[in-house]
C-alpha cells in the first residue's frame, strides 16, 4: 500500500514539473509563432534570392589490366598490377588543383560567367553584385572555386567513380563532367608515353651509379678489414664480453670480502693490546680453535672448585691442577693472538686481491670499448655493401622486366561507364526542407531559450523552487491577474475568479492558523517596489470584509498607489495628515458603502515619512483604531528601499512578505526577512504573487469560468 502511495506522489510531482516547465512556453505561445514565421519569412525570401544549382554525374571505371603475355615474374603471382593504394592515389588526382587547371584550360572556364558572379540572382540588385569579383579573375581563385564544386566519390566495392560537378548552369554542369573524364584519359595516355620513353634509361643509369657504389663500399670493406686484422670479429668481442662478465663476478666478491675484513680489522686496531676484549670479538671468539680451549678452561676451573672444597691451598693435586690452568690460558692468550695476526694477514691479502682484480677489469673494459667500435665500423661498412648489392640486383630485375614487357600499355584501363546527361531539376536550395528545417529550429530554440531562462532564474516560479525554500512559511500563490481594463474600471476590486480564490485561501491561512490565534493588526510589505503589495492589500482587506469590519491604512507615504487605484484624488487628506494634526479622523477615512471596509491612505506626502511613523501618536492611533475595528491591514513600503516597514513591524501582529514570482531574487527575499527577524518581527509567511508557472489550483477555472452564473449577494449593513 505504501509503495502504491508512492508511486501516485512522484507521478503527482512529474507531471506538476512537465506542466511547470510547459507553462512559460504556453504563456508565451502567441511571442514564440510570431517570431518563429517572421523567420521563417526571412529565410524563405533569402531563398527566393539564391540561383538554382544543378548537378551532373558521370560514372568512370578505373580497372587493372592484366595481359597474360606481358606479366612479369613478380606479377603473376599477384591478383593484379595495380594495388588499391594506386587505385586510391588516381582518385586523388582527380582531385588535384593541377588537373583542375587542365580541364579549366580545355574550356576557357577562366572568363566564364559562372566564376565571375555570386550566388544570388538579379532579383535583388544590390546582392547581385555581391560576390562577383574582377572582369580578368585569377587562375587561383577560379581553380579554388571549380574544386569546391566538383566531387569525385568512388563507389563501394567496385571500380567505379562518379564525377559529379555543380553549376548555376545545367548545361555547363554536364559540360564540366564529361570533360574531367576526358581529360583523365588523356592524361593517363600521356603519362604512359613518357614512362615507356624514359623508364629504361632511366634504369641503365641507376645500375650503373649502383655498380660504382657497390665497387667502392666492397673496396672500404676490405681495405678496413686488412688494416685492423680482423678475421673473426664477433668471436672476438663475444670471448672479451664474457671475460668482462667474469671479471666483473669475480671484484664484486672480493670487495664484499675485504669490506668484511675491514670491520673486524677495526675492531683489533680499537682493542689492540686487550686479549679479554679481543676475546670477545665474534670473529675471534667463533674461532674452532679457541672454543675448545675456552671448554677445556671450563673443565679445569670445574675441577679446581671442586678440590677446594675437599683440600687446602698447598695440596699437590691443587697446586698441579693450578698450574694446569695457568698453562692453559697462556694457550688461549697465544691462540687469541694468532688468530688476530691471521686475521690481520687476511684483510690485506683481500685489499691486495680487490685491487688487482679492478686493475685487471679496467684493462678488459678498455679492449671491450675498442673491440666494439671496431665491430660497430665493421658492421656499418658490411651494411653499405649489402644494402649497395641488394639495390643494384633490384634495379638489374626492373630492367629485364622493363624490355620484357614491350608494347604494354598501362597497368589501369580507363573508360566511361556513363557520360552526364543535362540535369532537368536542380538539387539547390531545396526551398520545401529549408523552410521547414527553419520553422522548426525557430520554435525549438526559442523554447529552450525561454525554459532554460525560467529555470536559471533565481526566483520562487515554481513549485520546486517553493519546496527549497525554508526561511518562511508559504501562505499563498497568487496567480497573475487576467481582468480586463473595462472591468477594473467598473469595479475597483475586479480581479479573475483565480486570483480572488487564491486571496481567500490567504485570508483562510491567517484565520485557523493552529499554532496561534489570528492576527488583528496585519503589515503587508515586501522586498522592492512593483511586487504588488497594495493590490494584495487591498484585496485581502476585501476579502477579510466580508466577514468584519475592516480598517485599510496605506503606510507607504513615498509612493503611495491605493487611492490611484480606487480612482479618488491622489492629495486629499489621508494618515500623514492625522498625524500631523491637521485633519480630523472622519475626513481621512474612505468608507466603502457595498462592505465593511474603511481605506485611510497615505495622504499628503510629508519631507520625512519615517519620523511621523516613528511618531507615539502613529501608535496610539493604532491602539484607538484596534477598539473599533475587527482587522487592520497595514501596507507598509519595501523592506530594502527604506526602514519604514522595520519600524511598522514592532506595531502589528503579523507581517506578511510579499514576493513577485518572476522578478524577485532569492537574495531580496532572503535579505529582506533577516532584516525583520533582526528585530523580531512576528513574520506570518510569504505570499507568491504574479505567479504563471505554479498550478495554484486546478479546481478554479471548472468552477468559476462563467462569472454571469455567480449572484451578487446585498451588503451587510455596517455595524
Amino acid at each position: 500500500m505504501k509503495t502504491l502511495e508512492d508511486k501516485n506522489f512522484i507521478s503527482i510531482n512529474e507531471d506538476v514539473a512537465l506542466k511547470e516547465i510547459l507553462t512559460p512556453l504556453w504563456s508565451r505561445r502567441w511571442k514564440i509563432l510570431c517570431f518563429t514565421l517572421v523567420v521563417t519569412f526571412l529565410a524563405a525570401i533569402y531563398l527566393t534570392l539564391l540561383k538554382p544549382s544543378y548537378s551532373a554525374t558521370a560514372i568512370l571505371q578505373i580497372g587493372t589490366n592484366k595481359p597474360a603475355n606481358t606479366l612479369s615474374i613478380n606479377d603473376a603471382f599477384n591478383e593484379s598490377n595495380a594495388t588499391k593504394e594506386q587505385i586510391q592515389t588516381q582518385f586523388e588526382l582527380l582531385r588535384s588543383r593541377k588537373f583542375a587547371e587542365r580541364v579549366i584550360f580545355q574550356l576557357n572556364l577562366v572568363h566564364h560567367e559562372e566564376f565571375n558572379s555570386g550566388k544570388y540572382n538579379d532579383k535583388l540588385a544590390i546582392l547581385a553584385q555581391v560576390g562577383q569579383g574582377q572582369s580578368n579573375p585569377s587562375i587561383s581563385d577560379v581553380v579554388s572555386q571549380f574544386q569546391k564544386k566538383l566531387t569525385i566519390v568512388p563507389i563501394a566495392g567496385t571500380e567505379l567513380v562518379k564525377i559529379s560537378y555543380v553549376s548555376f548552369s545545367a548545361q555547363l554542369s554536364q559540360k564540366i563532367a564529361n570533360q574531367v573524364g576526358i581529360t583523365y584519359l588523356q592524361y593517363q595516355d600521356e603519362i604512359h608515353s613518357a614512362s615507356k620513353e624514359t623508364t629504361s634509361q632511366w634504369l641503365v643509369d641507376q645500375l650503373e651509379e649502383l655498380g660504382k657504389k657497390l665497387q667502392i663500399s666492397e673496396l672500404s670493406l676490405q681495405t678496413y678489414r686488412e688494416a685492423e686484422g680482423i678475421v673473426d670479429i664477433h668471436g672476438v668481442v663475444g670471448l672479451v664480453g664474457s671475460q668482462l662478465t667474469e671479471l666483473t663476478s669475480e671484484t664484486l666478491k672480493a670487495a664484499k670480502l675485504a669490506d668484511d675484513l675491514a670491520i673486524s680489522y677495526q675492531d683489533i686496531q680499537k682493542y689492540a693490546g686487550d686479549i679479554e676484549k679481543l676475546s670477545d670479538l665474534h670473529e675471534i671468539s667463533s674461532h674452532a680453535t679457541l672454543m675448545q680451549l675456552r671448554r677445556e678452561e671450563e673443565k679445569i676451573e670445574r675441577k679446581m672448585f671442586e678440590l677446594s672444597q675437599r683440600y687446602g691451598p698447598k695440596h699437590p693435586k691443587k697446586i698441579a691442577v693450578n698450574a694446569e690452568l695457568i698453562s692453559l690460558q697462556k694457550r688461549i692468550t697465544q691462540q687469541v693472538y694468532d688468530i688476530v695476526t691471521s686475521i690481520e694477514k687476511e684483510y690485506f691479502s683481500a685489499v691486495e686481491r680487490v685491487n688487482g682484480t679492478k686493475q685487471r677489469l679496467e684493462i678488459a673494459k678498455k679492449d671491450y670499448l675498442r673491440l666494439s667500435r671496431l665491430q660497430n665500423k665493421f658492421s656499418q661498412l658490411t651494411r653499405e655493401v649489402d644494402t649497395n648489392k641488394e639495390l643494384y640486383n633490384n634495379y638489374l630485375v626492373r630492367l629485364k622486366e622493363a624490355d620484357a614487357m614491350g608494347n604494354y600499355n598501362s597497368n589501369f584501363y580507363v573508360r566511361f561507364i556513363d557520360k552526364a546527361t543535362i540535369p532537368k531539376s536542380q538539387i539547390a536550395p531545396n526551398k520545401i526542407l529549408i523552410i521547414a528545417f527553419t520553422f522548426v529550429l525557430s520554435i525549438a530554440l526559442t523554447s529552450l531559450i525561454i525554459i532554460m531562462r525560467e529555470l536559471l532564474m533565481d526566483t520562487l516560479n515554481s513549485r520546486r523552487k517553493l519546496d527549497n525554500f525554508n526561511e518562511a512559511q508559504i501562505l499563498a500563490v497568487l496567480p497573475k491577474i487576467k481582468a480586463s481594463s473595462r472591468e477594473r474600471q467598473e469595479d475597483t476590486y475586479s480581479t479573475d475568479n483565480r486570483f480572488t480564490e487564491a486571496i481567500r485561501t490567504l485570508r483562510t491561512a491567517l484565520l485557523f492558523n493552529s499554532e496561534k490565534t489570528a492576527p488583528k493588526i496585519i503589515a503587508i510589505t515586501s522586498s522592492v517596489p512593483n511586487e504588488g503589495k497594495s493590490t494584495v492589500a487591498l484585496h485581502l482587506a476585501r476579502s477579510f470584509s466580508e466577514m468584519e469590519k475592516v480598517l485599510l491604512i496605506e503606510a507607504d507615504m513615498r509612493h503611495p498607489t491605493i487611492a490611484k487605484n480606487m480612482n479618488l484624488n491622489e492629495h486629499r487628506p489621508g494618515l500623514s495628515n492625522l498625524l500631523a494634526k491637521t485633519h480630523q479622523i472622519n475626513e481621512c477615512i474612505i468608507r466603502d458603502k457595498n462592505v465593511k471596509l474603511d481605506i485611510l491612505t497615505s495622504g499628503v506626502t510629508p519631507a520625512n515619512p519615517l519620523a511621523f511613523l516613528s511618531m507615539k501618536r502613529f501608535n496610539m492611533l493604532i491602539k484607538v483604531f484596534g477598539n473599533f475595528y475587527d482587522r487592520i491591514i497595514i501596507e507598509t513600503p519595501p523592506v530594502h528601499a527604506v526602514s519604514d516597514a522595520v519600524i511598522i513591524s514592532k506595531l502589528v501582529d503579523s507581517v506578511i512578505y510579499i514576493v513577485h514570482g518572476n522578478k524577485t531574487k532569492r537574495e531580496q527575499i532572503s535579505s529582506g526577512l533577516r532584516m525583520l527577524k533582526q528585530v523580531n518581527a512576528p513574520i506570518e509567511g510569504v505570499v507568491i504573487n504574479h505567479s504563471e508557472n505554479i498550478d495554484t489550483d486546478k479546481y478554479h477555472n471548472k468552477y468559476y469560468n462563467d462569472r454571469n452564473n455567480i449572484i451578487k449577494l446585498a451588503a451587510r449593513k455596517r455595524g
